[in-house]
């Protein structure tokens, strides 16, 4: 009975640890649209700790398919599929490329984008990015334009930029998108009754505004560029922290000013450095924090 026992509890740590090694670590998504409403995508997928298995990823409506591994493409009725066999790895990275004309419709005076990604296996952390085409804002009142609700609204200092995140997402889900976009500073039609004087009003009042949202969020903050990545609450704190002080900051001091404990700091930091957000180097017992300057460009 109790070589039974312990025989049953290996096979369910045994079937434990392979059911969360074939979990998806990240699943990424940035898309760009562009002024002739093709729109450019960028999946990128990292597994960690997995064995010898199989994957496949559904993408609809797809043309100039590139893929960063030897994966098969199978075409079906409703949707493409990327099938990738890999071997057993403590990591892997997917980048799948391609594009379609199918997501934006024209409406009467706006554009209306809109996807749906499905999820084929649990997945720790979703981020969806979306890139609105040049010389194009949301679609006023802003807080109906897009679902689901949550978004980050950002900006590029050329694109608006609209992004969610999801933790733990499990196999079968959906994640379905929408964006209504129109052209900034687009004439409407309007009744030749409407005094000019409003008309001028009208435009002082967006000009005095715009003014105002350029130097809140461009130049008083002109050195970031773009959102950052998506990152959790922990990163986008230890982040901030050595924002705050400069690259160059000493790993003690974001210790001490995340209240975070030295282990949970070092993991962090580690995974950054993975991803080429930062640069560590080691001081003694311990390391100088620097932000990549390849990543500053970006962001």
């Amino acid at each position: 009975m109790k070589k039974i026992f312990i025989t049953l509890f290996l096979g369910f740590i045994l079937f434990s640890s392979l059911a969360k090694a074939e979990r998806l670590y990240q699943y990424g998504v940035i898309a760009e649209i562009y002024s002739n409403n093709t729109v450019h995508y960028k999946l990128n997928l990292i597994l960690v700790n997995h064995p010898s298995l199989t994957f496949s990823i559904p993408i609809s409506s797809p043309y100039n398919i590139q893929i960063s591994k030897d994966c098969s493409i199978e075409e079906g009725m409703l949707e493409t599929n990327v099938i990738c066999s890999l071997q057993a790895s403590n990591r892997t990275d997917i980048v799948i490329e391609y594009s379609s004309d199918e997501k934006v419709n024209k409406k009467e005076n706006y554009f209306l984008f809109k996807d749906s990604f499905k999820m084929t296996t649990d997945i720790n952390t979703v981020s969806i990015l979306i890139k609105l085409p040049e010389g194009t804002g949301l679609k006023e009142p802003t807080e109906s334009s897009y679902t689901p609700t949550g978004a980050l609204i950002g900006s590029d200092g050329r694109r608006t930029i609209v992004s969610w995140q999801k933790e733990y997402v499990k196999s079968g889900e959906r994640f379905d998108v929408s964006i209504a976009f129109e052209k900034v500073g687009e004439v409407k039609t309007i009744s030749t009754s409407f005094p000019i004087e409003g008309i001028l009003i009208a435009v002082i009042v967006i000009l005095i505004s715009g003014f105002g949202i350029f130097y809140q969020f461009y130049w008083k903050n002109r050195g970031v560029k773009i959102i950052l990545p998506i990152l959790k609450k922990d990163e986008k704190t230890i982040f901030d922290t050595i924002t705050k002080h400069g690259s160059g900051v000493n790993q003690k001091i974001i210790v001490r000013e995340s209240g975070y404990s030295k282990a949970k700091v070092s993991k962090v930091l580690n995974s950054l450095k993975e991803r080429g957000v930062l640069r560590l180097e080691r001081i003694g017992r311990s390391n100088k924090v620097y932000i990549e300057k390849n990543f500053e460009k970006k962001v």
